[in-house]
């Protein structure tokens, strides 16, 4: 089942997420298993939307290439954000 996850960083801002999607999303090639990704700023951070096959795709990303890049780049205090996810009942898009 299809999942939305809703990703808070409270001190995230533009340059944090460029500097660890670089490492993530080659040109912006998203990985497997994620059919949506959207960022933008949040009122005191930083907020990344996206939509998974699965949660386990999800859980295997965060855990094999999110949390060591993260980890590599100095920045493993973020790595508690806010994070929810929740099934998708409807995904329409262009």
């Amino acid at each position: 089942m299809a999942i939305v996850v809703v990703n808070e960083i409270p001190q995230g801002d533009q340059s944090f997420y460029e500097e660890v999607s670089a490492r993530l999303l080659p040109n912006d090639q998203l990985p497997e298993g994620c059919r949506v990704h959207i960022a933008g700023p949040l009122n005191g951070g930083w907020r990344v939307i996206t939509v998974w096959d699965s949660e386990e795709q999800f859980q295997q990303f965060r855990n094999e290439k999110l949390i060591p890049a993260m980890q590599e780049l100095g920045r493993g205090d973020f790595l508690a954000p806010k994070i929810e996810a929740n099934p998708v009942h409807k995904h329409i898009s262009a």
